[in-house]
């Protein structure tokens, strides 16, 4: 298969220099080989554009492929700059428990580097917050209401997620932002699920984080979409760093007395699952 030669040159390349003296030019056939696979990924996906059974083939090999080699490189170069770098590429490919078992056997020099520990501040939220743990809670200043002057302003309040988690009731959590175009669409499958159990047990919030513009255009996007269940605004970046949520949006599913049951779970048939899992 055409995936097997790509990966294997690229293997090629990095034995290669791996004979070579320096550590700068094991890290450079590193990230040409990187460089090669996933030129070739998107070339392979314009070309088989109109094929998708053949497109679904193809990336799944190269996926195997693709997370095989980073997950193998990562492991042999425990004391560089590569196994940064092949993390880095793994992120959402293999397991938090890989991640740390990777992590965790770095050398101290490498546990220094920024990255690493920026890497391992979001691995460590994640596994205090995985599922079968107990919520973590925040506050949040966010905008609760506006006062009747004219214009009328915002009326900020604390805002905790406990007010929500751990109240006797099913949560689905939602890391959203107003830029995010995939938060967006992922909007009316949240709604779908929310009509459907709302009446069975189930409250939504939606956390609003990463804002780059005023609150208020958070809160008129949430009018637009139609988002009429639970808001915290003006969430920024501590709900996330809490959560180890690198992307949006998020989705996490709490019961009634605050467990995570579920999280990392997106799609109308994604979150439908996941909710009738547990309210029927």
């Amino acid at each position: 298969m055409k995936t097997r030669s790509i990966i294997l040159s690229a293997l090629a390349a990095v034995v290669f220099v791996a004979c070579g003296q320096t550590p700068e030019e094991k890290a450079a056939a590193f990230d040409a080989a990187v460089e090669t696979m996933e030129n070739e990924y998107y070339a392979m996906r314009d070309s088989l554009a109109s094929d998708m059974e053949a497109w679904n083939a193809y990336s799944s090999t190269f996926m195997d492929e693709y997370t095989a080699f980073n997950l193998a490189e990562a492991k042999k170069n425990l004391d560089n700059a590569i196994a940064v770098k092949a993390l880095m590429n793994l992120r959402g490919l293999i397991s938090d428990e890989e991640s740390a078992d990777i992590l965790n056997n770095l050398s101290e020099q490498m546990l220094q580097d920024e990255k690493v520990q920026k890497l391992k501040k979001g691995l460590d939220a994640r596994l205090a917050t995985a599922e079968g743990k107990m919520f973590v809670d925040f506050t949040v200043n966010s905008v609760v209401g506006h006062t009747r002057s004219i214009p009328p302003q915002p009326v900020y309040g604390e805002v905790k997620l406990s007010d929500y988690v751990g109240k006797g009731k099913y949560v689905l959590l939602d890391f959203w932002s107003p830029w995010c175009g995939p938060c967006r669409r992922e909007m009316p499958n949240i709604k779908t699920v929310y009509e459907q159990y709302k009446d069975k047990g189930l409250d939504v919030v939606s956390i609003a984080v990463w804002e780059r513009e005023p609150v208020e255009v958070t809160i008129e996007t949430a009018e637009k979409l139609g988002m009429v269940w639970n808001q915290i605004n003006n969430g920024q970046r501590e709900p996330a760093e809490l959560y180890g949520v690198e992307g949006i949006p998020h989705l996490i599913l709490f019961g009634p007395d605050g467990t995570i049951l579920k999280r990392g779970f997106h799609g109308l048939d994604g979150i439908q699952a996941a909710v009738s899992e547990y309210i029927k």
